[in-house]
């Protein structure tokens, strides 16, 4: 596994830094059925199918709540996380692992930056990371949005050719993938939205896959073996 072109480091948030076992965005789920049911006056029957309808259709159920019934993005992401954290609990291995990488390391969400924080230190991972690029940044133009991108790009100076993006949808990683990135498919159940963890699930745009993000930038982080010295007699 040869890394040592990247320089810049860009993770997702949600299911990639921390476990999807933790269950979180099951909170942040139905706090956004919640919020379309009291805000459109659906039942909620009727507000899941519209949540997961936008989410498909335009990468966030927020885009669609915005572009279809200018929804205020400020009210709707307060909601959405107004969660219990707990479930987050420290990982001294992934903050060693995130250390030992060279080159600078970035948050990429379609979440908010408070909810980034709050994760980042239950994780007590703050200290790794010198930005967050989230969805208020990328004016409210969520992953897989080419512009989305672009933006992180422009924002903190990414050169693309030397960046490696993990993530744990893999349809996130087809534009990342056409600008020069390096991608890693971070491997969950995907319970909580099958219907978009399928899209783009196999393809070139995939290089590297793991199960295990710590013990990949494990890996990655190790001094590559000295090159092989040839005797003469």
């Amino acid at each position: 596994m040869r890394l040592d072109h990247i320089d810049t480091w860009v993770f997702d948030l949600d299911n990639t830094l921390y476990p999807a076992s933790c269950r979180l965005f099951d909170q942040v789920d139905r706090n956004m059925g919640a919020f379309i049911c009291e805000f459109l006056k659906l039942d909620p029957v009727e507000a899941r199918a519209l949540q997961k309808r936008y989410l498909k259709e335009f990468g966030t159920t927020l885009r669609g709540l915005m572009i279809n019934h200018e929804c205020p993005p400020e009210r709707f992401l307060e909601a959405a996380h107004a969660i219990d954290y707990s479930a987050v609990q420290p990982d001294p291995r992934l903050s060693a692992a995130l250390e030992r990488l060279p080159g600078r390391k970035l948050i990429f969400t379609n979440g908010s930056v408070p909810h980034a924080q709050r994760v980042m230190d239950r994780l007590g991972i703050v200290e790794q990371f010198s930005g967050i690029f989230d969805i208020v940044a990328a004016g409210y133009l969520p992953k897989p949005e080419p512009a989305a991108y672009e933006g992180l790009i422009r924002v903190h100076k990414v050169d693309p050719r030397r960046a490696a993006l993990f993530e744990d949808l893999a349809r996130n990683l087809v534009p990342a993938a056409a600008l020069g990135m390096t991608t890693v498919l971070i491997k969950t159940d995907g319970e909580w939205a099958p219907e978009v963890a399928a899209e783009a699930a196999e393809g070139d745009h995939i290089h590297h896959v793991t199960d295990d993000l710590a013990a990949w930038l494990e890996r990655a982080a190790a001094p590559l073996p000295p090159p092989p010295t040839s005797h003469s007699r």
